[in-house]
């Protein structure tokens, strides 16, 4: 035997369900990554990467409504070198997509935890200290140290300023810029860093300020989370400079992505 509800109940039924925040979704993998040899590189744990000079046309961006908005802003810069690299971090954890954009938006926040890792050097052939310092700064003008703070929820965007010095570039000011997308499947996070003070290797001029930019985005899938990298730079006019970066950009991607998978893991990124 069943029983309706009557109308006025039932439009207030609708009406509560209608107030309460949506739910973050996702899509599958093969719905993001839905080339079948990409997508079993990404699952066997192993990552994918191109590169590119001159005219910049990217070639692994995701299956997801922002991909052609990273394109475009990318095109826009006019980098004479860009470099891409796409992992996959597996998390069958419970908790849904809203547990896992919160935390993931944490990891991203945690300037300081960057200091002391390292990427593999090309041209060494060893494992090498990538960020001898990092940490947020006050302003783009104003170095005062301040705490990796991360607000207790994600903003659509949000700008911060940090220091960062490594042993090849030594060090510099960057403006970091965060976006979340909450709308529709799946949902995504992206970090852009941009250098605000000319970059130099030793004495020679590498990059002009705002000459070189690396995102990171993150698109949320059924089975854990796409990690796809694209650093980008006008290079200066040095032989030998553009091979240089293009060489290292991928393995810098790699420790950035070892770094996030580490910290997302241990669930140690700043609360607000």
């Amino acid at each position: 035997m069943t029983h309706e509800l009557p109308a006025r109940c039932r439009a207030a039924s609708f009406l509560f369900l209608a107030l309460l925040p949506a739910a973050l979704a996702a899509l599958p993998l093969a719905s993001v990554v839905p080339d079948p040899a990409a997508r079993a590189s990404l699952l066997a744990g192993r990552d994918l990467r191109a590169s590119v000079t001159g005219k910049v046309a990217l070639s692994l961006a995701p299956a997801w409504p922002g991909a052609s908005l990273v394109k475009a802003a990318v095109a826009s810069e006019d980098p004479d070198v860009a470099v891409e690299a796409l992992f996959f971090l597996p998390d069958p954890a419970p908790g849904g997509a809203d547990a896992r954009l919160d935390a993931a938006y944490r990891v991203l926040r945690g300037v300081s935890s960057l200091q002391g890792i390292e990427y593999y050097s090309e041209s060494r052939g060893r494992m090498r200290l990538f960020y001898e310092e990092s940490w947020r700064i006050a302003g783009p003008e104003d170095r005062t140290r301040v705490p990796d703070a991360a607000p207790a929820v994600p903003p659509a965007f949000d700008r911060v300023w940090s220091w960062q010095k490594d042993l090849s570039f030594g060090g510099n000011v960057y403006e970091i810029d965060y976006s979340v997308s909450r709308e529709g499947a799946p949902w995504s996070i992206a970090m852009k860093s941009t250098n605000l003070t000319g970059m130099r290797y030793g004495i020679v001029p590498v990059a002009a300020p705002r000459a070189l930019s690396v995102r990171v985005h993150l698109v949320a899938v059924d089975e854990g989370l796409v990690f796809w990298a694209v650093s980008s730079a006008r290079a200066a006019a040095v032989p030998g400079m553009r091979g240089k970066l293009e060489d290292s950009f991928g393995n810098r991607a790699a420790a950035l992505f070892g770094w996030f998978s580490r910290v997302y893991r241990l669930g140690k990124g700043p609360s607000s």
